[in-house]
Order: C-alpha cells, then structure tokens, then sequence
C-alpha cells in the first residue's frame, strides 16, 4: 500500500509537525496548493501521485514532497517571493525502512480507507472533434487503478458527432461497477445528453441548459435535415439508458424527438413526469408536441430531475450530495483528457487530409488525359489508401474508428482495392503515347 498518499505534504529532510514555516525564494518554480498555500523553488519531480520541489524552509534548503491531489496548478519558471503556512505536514515521505525504488513499486491505488475518492473528469467543447472516447477511457482506467470511488464528469458541451458520444457511453459501460457516475452539468446539449443519462446523479450550476438533442443528417442538396428514424432509434436506445440509471425515459425523448412531450404532475406530494396528458386538472407542460426539450437548471431542480447548485465548486457539489468525507483525486483528469484529445485531433485531421488527397487523385485519373497521368494517379491513390488502411488502424486503437461517420466523404477500401485493379488493367490495354 502507497502509504503516504494522502497526507497534504511530507518532508524528506525533516519529520514532525511545522506550524507558521515560511517558504520564500526568489525565483524559479511555482506550485500552488487548493488551500492556497504556494512553495516556490525548484522543481525535482513531478508524478500523477506528487511533486517533489527543493525549497526553503527558515533560510534552510529543504526539500519538501507534494500530494498531487492537492496541488491546484504548477507554474516553471520566473515566480515571486510569498509566505507560505504549513499546518501538520505529516511523517516522512517514506516509509520507514523503505526506498524510493520500493514505494515505485507499490500498488497506485490512492483510496484512504472510509473516505471516498473523487475524480473530476472535463467533457468541454465538441463531440467528435475536442471531446474524444480516449481521454475518458484513459480517465476512468487510471481511476480504477487508484481507487476512485466516484467520477463527476464536469459537462460544458454544445453537442457534437454522436459517434463519439455513443463510444463514451460504451466505455463507460465496460468500468460499470467501478465508480459511481455524476454528471455535473454547465451546459449538456445534443450529444451531450448521452454520457449526461448514462450518470448515477444529474447536478445543474447555475444558469445550467440540457438537451435539444435532434440529431441531422446531409441530405442531397447539401442541407441539414431531420433524421426522424435514426432519432426515434437513438431514443430508444437511451431512453433504456436512461431509466436504468433512475431517470425519466419521457425525458429522452422529448430531448430527441421533437413529436413527444412530457408533463409534470404531483402525486402523493412528489412530482411525477408523463408523456401523456394526466386526467388531473392541476398538471404543468414541461414539454409540448412539436417542440424539443431543452430544460434550465430552475426547471430540473423544480421537477425533482437534477439538483441545482448555488455555484460550480467541487466542494459544493460535494455536500449537495452528501458526501462529507472525500478526497479530491487532483487534476489527472484533465490531463488526461487533454493529452488524449490533442493526439485524437491530430489523427483526425491526418485522416481527412488523406481522404482529400485521395479524391483529387480519384478525379486526376478520371481524366484520362494521357496514360502517364492515368498510370500516375493510379499509383498515388494506391499510396494515399494505404495511408488511409494504417490511419483507420491507428484510429480503432484509440477508441475512434467510428469517426468516419461523421465525414460528408470517406473512403470505401473493398471497393477501391477492387477498382484500383481494373483500372491497373485498363492501364494495360492502353497504347503507349
């Protein structure tokens, strides 16, 4: 067991309680506590579990470990001088006896016994193309190694390609068990409302919107249209989502398809929703027929659908919930994420790029302008899917080969494989110039 993973801060050099430590140099490295406490100095190492940085201590050099939970943000560089409070730093980084090889490898898990432990998980931007199944996946496997009890993923999304918000969904099937999902929502529309109902817990902040989730399709001309059956597909489907995790199914729908409605009426002094009209005289409209629900954070917490915030700190979030003993797994989440999304990005603009270059060659060769152009093409398609053959490769390791299905174009490989070779033959029944 990693000992000493939820003390606040150790001290290699020195064990005990320090009360009232300064900790002031000139310039160098920066790290910032959640309780704002600040050590400046130079940073050692740095890990998902703590930071080691050399600093001051009474005009003694010391060196000081970091629980990373506990770190709010690291700045290298040019800092200034700033007083720092230490309030019972705890034992030693190590345990007694022990080595920094031996604590490497013990189990990662970061769980203190009869405290829970939090991750916060961002869901921020689009779906599909700054929000993307990797960083979850790597979020939640990382949580399940260190203990995490309980995953809020902070939602601020307009929505997005579906196909990634499905893929979420699914990974977040496979680590069923593990956690206790919470959706924790700024803004969750559209595709958003996927990985939202597939949460143990829906909480809103303020001035908070979720829904209008109808989905559209590129029809011939070019234009956006309505899918209604794929809609009606989709709501299905998560609908069934949806009241597994305790939510309204009549919800769902109305997000989806803009035919249905949902009424709220009070029954045995709680508010039940339906997505009939109730016999009751006294019932509210939450949603009517030809319109897509899209709900305020006022109205969730009215109807008893989400719980609302006063603001958007974990901490708050935390005791509307009723967890008064927990601690905050740190900021890997964002990390993660961030780094999954950025190689997520990249493939995918290398994915669209071959696609184009692909086509221009498709419509070189088309051309048939001479048989060295013709040949050329052929050989230069040959080559862009190949490209293309070990892109999709790379993109099913990264949970992404669905992507394509948000692409206007992409590239069928059993038909062009087949048609390269006709035309490779075409190319041989042609005279030479």
């Amino acid at each position: 067991m990693f000992k000493t993973s939820f003390r606040a801060l150790g001290l290699t050099l020195v064990a005990g309680t320090l009360i009232g430590v300064s900790a002031s140099v000139a310039s160098g490295d920066e790290v910032v506590l959640r309780d704002g406490t600040v050590y400046t100095g130079t940073i050692v190492s740095q890990t998902r579990r703590e930071v080691v940085i050399d600093t001051e201590v009474h005009g003694i050099r010391t060196r000081i470990t970091l629980d990373r939970r506990e770190v709010a943000s690291i700045v290298r560089g040019e800092t200034t001088t700033t007083p720092t409070t230490i309030d019972n730093p705890g034992m030693p980084t190590l345990a007694p006896g022990g080595s920094r090889a031996d604590e490497e490898k013990a189990p990662v898990s970061l769980k203190r016994e009869g405290y829970d432990l939090i991750l916060e998980v961002p869901m921020n931007g689009t779906f599909g193309q700054d929000i993307y199944p990797l960083g979850i996946y790597e979020s939640l496997k990382w949580a399940k190694e260190a203990g995490v009890t309980d995953i809020v993923f902070r939602m601020n999304s307009g929505g997005g390609e579906v196909w990634a918000a499905m893929e979420i969904v699914e990974i977040m099937d496979q680590f069923a068990g593990d956690f206790r999902y919470h959706a924790l929502i700024e803004h969750a529309i559209s595709a958003t409302i996927w990985p939202a109902f597939n949460c143990d817990t829906i909480t809103m902040t303020p001035g908070a919107t979720f829904g209008g989730a109808v989905a559209y399709r590129m029809n011939g001309s070019g234009s956006a249209e309505v899918d209604k059956k794929m809609n009606s597909i989709w709501a299905a489907k998560l609908a069934a989502s949806a009241e597994a995790h305790g939510h309204s199914p009549y919800l769902v729908h109305a997000m989806i398809v803009s035919d249905n409605a949902v009424y709220a009426v009070r029954r045995g002094g709680e508010w039940v929703l339906t997505d009939e009209v109730p016999p009751e005289s006294d019932y509210d409209t939450i949603d009517s027929p030809d319109e897509v629900l899209t709900l305020t954070a006022e109205q969730a917490a009215k109807y008893g659908i989400a719980m609302q915030l006063n603001d958007r700190r974990i901490e708050t979030w935390t005791e509307a919930q009723g967890i008064i003993d927990w601690d905050n797994a740190g900021e890997i989440g964002n990390q993660l994420t961030g780094k999954a999304n950025a190689e997520c990005k990249d493939l995918r603009n290398d994915i669209m790029g071959v696609i184009q270059s692909f086509y221009r060659e498709v419509e070189v060769g088309d051309n048939r302008n001479s048989r060295r152009q013709f040949g050329q093409s052929i050989q230069n398609m040959r080559r862009q899917l190949g490209r293309y053959k070990a892109l999709m490769r790379k993109a099913e390791e990264k949970k992404m080969d669905a992507i394509t299905d948000s692409f206007e174009r992409t590239i069928d490989v059993s038909f062009w494989e087949n048609e390269l070779e006709i035309r490779m033959q075409e190319l041989r029944n042609l005279g030479r110039p």
